[in-house]
């Protein structure tokens, strides 16, 4: 198949974006921008792999086109939350009566343990506390968020002190034995953890009041009960989905681990497990609403293979759980087209943040030694970030078919990040064409109030060439001339010529856009003993810091603090 030419245009936003969504991980990219890349570069029947899955867009975009994937992911939560979103089709109608056994049994005995003393003022009906806040900075003086049990209005929505009865009888409820098994693994000590182990959260359980572990033992122990396997994990997915908007980690003003960090606040809330539960199962992001999007857009199209050969016999589906340093199960050259979205350093600590959701799904932690990332606490800097990553997309070379397509979408605002991605997919033999920014599905905790974040994602295009490139260096003193400081100025200079303002962010992805493109192409050696072998990029890095030094000392711009931002304009005064 030829392609001519590589996307070189954003992909328009769209509003229904978060389709299919049914469990929260990190970076997700938007499946409008996913399915305009698989619909460029393949064909129904191609085979399309995303090698770090996280929570299976590509899977399911390849799919809903009619091609074939293979998911990928080290990390067992993400194949899990992958493989569920991708599955179709889904008897929505056994589901539904499995959840109902569940209501029937659970719901009034859970419901009865967050009951308030007084009625509804409006109606005299039971009111039910949708949450408490009951952090420690509040000692004594509990507020609570009541609604109506008969659901009429605002009227139907109480705020109020928590009445000395009604804490009395939390503590009689919190007096109970946890009625079933609880995880109560201990939290490894890493860069997120320590902030748990200093708040005094040692273990899984400690995360949740003993109502909140009460209850959820409950709601786990019955869905254990459920035969079949596809609707145990689907209300499996419900129920994981749940477990952080039910634990400590979660305040009124903040949702938990918005900020890629286990944050326990001091105004921390406590749900109502049951009103959370209910809502993952039934609300418009939920597993019914999601499976529903899937089942018609998918339909039966999904038939999973457990061996790369089912794939040329009529299977469409394919997930590994394996590390993407050794795709041992994909064969040399028979991948289509590659769509990834690989860690951004160590930006998101992926093992510590799913730890919690692991322990409640009794699934391995025996795979750290192979995750991608630059964290202290495992002894990884960005020299192994860089070596795990280069092996990586060295496999993914291996199983691509020549003179096809690999699409990169990254995010970091430090170029010695952007510099071990560049140098993994030199030493691969990647051929880097094109970069497009591509505004993400929404922003993160950190974009939304870091003025020295970058705002966009950059797809990098690439392909695979038909022919082994030559990696020796021929001309090492090319690397004297990149005048960094000059690279700055001029992509600052450019974006101003179109536009009266220009943020920090705007002029530092301007600059890595254009540092890409006159760096990559220096020639690499692949010998072990070669000087010059991992210093391309890297003797060029920089990052945003040193972005706004090089703009704040240029003469003819003028530099604006503006709320959280920083901007650039020219300054009229020179």
């Amino acid at each position: 198949m030829s392609i001519k030419a590589p996307i070189d245009y954003a992909v328009p936003p769209r509003k229904d974006c978060a389709r299919y969504k049914m469990h929260k991980y990190w970076a997700a990219k938007p499946w409008y921008v996913v399915a305009e890349y698989i619909k460029h570069f393949t064909r129904e029947g191609e085979i399309v792999l995303d090698p770090f899955c996280g929570s299976g867009v590509v899977g399911c975009e390849a799919l809903i086109h009619r091609r074939k994937a293979v998911i990928n992911d080290l990390n067992p939560m993400a194949v899990f939350i992958a493989g569920n979103t991708c599955r179709s089709p889904v008897d929505l109608k056994k589901f539904d009566e499995e959840f109902i056994k569940i209501k029937v049994k659970l719901k009034s005995d859970i419901m009865d343990m967050y009951r308030l003393a007084e009625p509804c003022p409006e109606c005299g009906a039971p009111l039910y506390s949708k949450h408490v806040v009951r952090g420690p900075s509040l000692k004594d003086h509990w507020i609570v968020e009541a609604r109506c049990s008969k659901g009429h209005g605002r009227s139907g929505h109480i705020r109020r002190l928590l009445l000395p009865e009604e804490k009395a009888f939390i503590e009689t409820v919190e007096s109970r034995e946890v009625p079933y098994w609880v995880p109560q693994n201990t939290f490894p000590d890493g860069r997120e953890t320590m902030r748990l182990k200093k708040a005094g959260i040692n273990t899984v359980d400690q995360l949740f009041t003993q109502r909140n572990l009460i209850a959820l033992s409950l709601i786990y122990h019955e869905i254990q009960k459920i035969m079949d396997e596809d609707i145990r994990e689907l209300m499996l997915l419900a129920f994981s989905n749940t477990l952080l908007h039910v634990s400590k980690l979660k305040s009124e003003t903040l949702r938990p681990m918005s900020a890629n960090s286990y944050y326990c606040m001091d105004d921390w809330i406590e749900e109502n497990v049951w009103d959370r539960f209910e809502n993952r199962v039934n609300w418009h992001w939920g597993v019914c609403q999601g499976k529903k999007e899937t089942n018609r857009l998918i339909g039966d199209y999904f038939n999973q293979t457990e061996n790369f050969d089912g794939l040329l016999n009529g299977k469409t589906f394919m997930k590994l759980n394996t590390k993407a340093q050794n795709l041992s199960d994909i064969p040399d050259e028979s991948i289509d087209y590659c769509f990834t979205d690989p860690p951004y350093g160590g930006s998101i600590q992926y093992f510590e943040l799913t730890y919690l959701w692991r322990s409640w799904l009794d699934m391995s932690h025996e795979f750290i030694a192979d995750e991608i990332t630059v964290n202290d606490f495992q002894g990884k800097k960005e020299n192994s970030f860089e070596k795990m990553l280069t092996e990586a997309f060295c496999e993914i070379y291996r199983v691509m078919k020549p003179g096809r397509w690999l699409s990169i979408t990254f995010n970091n605002k430090d170029t010695r990040i952007w510099a071990a991605l560049l140098n993994a997919c030199q030493v691969s033999g990647l051929e880097i064409v094109n970069i497009v920014p591509q505004d993400p599905m929404g922003y993160s905790f950190v974009q939304s109030w870091s003025g020295k974040s970058l705002k966009r994602d950059l797809i990098l295009n690439f392909r695979k060439p038909k022919a082994a490139s030559c990696y020796m260096i021929n001309d090492a003193d090319s690397k004297k001339c990149l005048d960094m400081r000059k690279i700055i100025i001029e992509s600052a200079e450019d974006f101003l010529s179109k536009n009266e303002r220009a943020s920090l962010t705007e002029v530092y992805e301007a600059a890595v856009i254009r540092w890409i493109n006159l760096v990559y192409g220096w020639p690499i050696c692949k010998a072990a003993d070669c000087q010059y072998q991992d210093e391309n990029f890297k003797e060029t890095a920089f990052d945003i810091e040193f972005v706004d030094q090089v703009l704040k000392q240029e003469p003819n711009l003028e530099r604006i603090r503006e709320n959280n931002g920083i901007f650039y304009q020219i300054n009229d005064s020179t």
